[in-house]
């Protein structure tokens, strides 16, 4: 892996940790600032994830496979939260589909740390602190954002896990 793309990885990561004020540990951090500098270079699968994921785990593959789909799940929901949506699915589903992923693969940190990698991921960059309103706040919160629920909960609003409207 090229230093260059490592190093703007680092950037993003340390930045995002600043500005959505989540402290990742020593893993974390450096795992993900490797995953996106990957993805700088090999761009990531972001169609059929549902449908790859769970073939994946029906054929029981292997642990490289799946840490590969939960990575892409990772940086779908931080970078390409609107291609998601577009496409029918919710955030709260991908990031399933990711925390799935990570831990078929045995990689019970990034399971459950998968939340916290993606507000980094997403507070690092301008595509991530130009979120869609209040239904994507809704929607980052219900998938375990804790950026997104300190939002709301500043402007009086709970996510309640049901995607129903009422009005």
């Amino acid at each position: 892996m090229q230093d260059v793309f490592v190093a703007a990885a680092d950037d993003i990561v340390d930045a995002g940790m600043k500005d959505s004020g989540i402290p990742l540990t020593d893993t974390l951090k450096h795992y993900l600032a490797i995953t996106i500098a990957r993805f700088m270079r090999d761009h990531p699968g972001l169609d059929g994830l549902t449908v790859r994921v769970t073939r994946a785990m029906e054929a029981h593959a292997p642990p490289d496979i799946l840490r590969r789909l939960g990575d892409e799940c990772l940086i779908a929901t931080a970078l390409f939260e609107g291609r998601l949506r577009r496409a029918g699915g919710s955030l709260r589903h991908y990031s399933g589909l990711g925390q799935v992923a990570y831990d078929a693969a045995a990689m019970t940190e990034q399971a459950h740390g998968f939340p916290h990698m993606r507000d980094v991921i997403a507070s690092g960059t301008a595509q991530g602190r130009a979120r869609e309103g209040l239904r994507g706040l809704v929607d980052a919160a219900r998938a375990g954002s804790t950026v997104a629920r300190e939002r709301l909960a500043a402007g009086n609003v709970v996510a309640f896990p049901s995607r129903r409207w009422i009005g």
